[in-house]
């Protein structure tokens, strides 16, 4: 749960009208998840978004990150750009690059830039100035507390800058989406669970040349810890995509799909068990 998202779990209910009427969308996607990093400055026990696996986190390419976001943009609109990793303000020269991307011609398909940050990294005067030149973006805060060290520093830092910021309140908890392995429940389990997920509603996700239905699913599947299903997601760069309207489809398949993918499986926060916010995992010996 890198990116404290779930936190908002009970803030921003799925219900909303227009919420609806973009799901239903030919042209504009509700939410995006844009990873630019695998590295995080903490290593939160139950993040849901599987950071605490990483042994060997690396920081995505510019070029990349920005290719993956332009061949989505060049398809369909976003309401919400959410920037994360893992921490993104650990790798501020492709935040920067991502910004100024945004600051072009494509920015105009986006509505909103969120950057989701832990509070432990102060960005620099280059970033700042990157996060000033657009109105839309916006800084939000994940709350855990003494684990966030320079998130009030970085608070103060947006106020003498006039860059738009929210804290999510402390007292909020977040939900146990379980280790990554197969858990046997039922189908009816599964299937409620896809059907009522957060995650999958608000977290589609774009990494490493892909569109997943959640962070959980494409960090599981790049680890080598969920099943690698290929129909439960898009590849951006399949050459099988005959014109821009193919990936479009493709997209949408995953956004509106019905049926639960396998990562599914091996996940259980249907189950709804509450866990405090940012508990650090153990060090591991040796």
């Amino acid at each position: 749960m890198s990116s404290g998202l779930s936190d908002l779990l009970y803030r921003r209910p799925y219900s909303d009208p227009e919420a609806k009427k973009r799901l239903r969308s030919e042209d504009e996607l509700l939410h995006l998840d844009l990873v630019i990093t695998e590295f995080c400055t903490r290593k939160c026990r139950d993040c849901s978004n599987l950071m605490q696996y990483y042994h060997k986190p690396e920081h995505l390419s510019a070029d990349n990150v920005i290719s993956d976001l332009g061949k989505v943009l060049g398809v369909l609109r976003v309401h919400e750009l959410k920037i994360l990793g893992g921490e993104p303000f650990a790798n501020p020269g492709v935040l920067i690059e991502v910004l100024r991307f945004l600051a072009g011609a494509q920015g105009s398909r986006v509505d909103k830039i969120n950057i989701i940050t832990n509070g432990t990294v102060i960005p620099d005067e280059t970033c700042i100035e990157a996060m000033k030149a657009d109105p839309k973006v916006e800084v939000t805060f994940s709350n855990y507390g003494s684990v966030s060290s320079r998130q009030d520093e970085f608070v103060e830092l947006c106020k003498a800058n006039g860059i738009r910021h929210v804290v999510i309140d402390g007292s909020f908890y977040w939900l146990d989406f379980g280790r990554p392995v197969k858990y046997l429940e039922s189908r009816d389990f599964v299937e409620r669970q896809y059907k009522h997920c957060y995650n999958r509603k608000n977290c589609n996700t774009l990494y490493r040349g892909g569109f997943y239905a959640c962070p959980r699913q494409a960090h599981g599947i790049h680890l080598g810890l969920l099943p690698d299903d290929k129909d439960g997601y898009a590849d951006l760069y399949d050459p099988g995509y005959q014109s821009p309207d193919d990936l479009k489809l493709a997209i949408l398949r995953v956004v509106r799909r019905k049926k639960p993918v396998a990562a599914c499986s091996y996940c259980i926060n249907g189950k709804y068990i509450h866990v405090p916010r940012g508990v650090q995992k153990a060090p591991e010996n040796g």
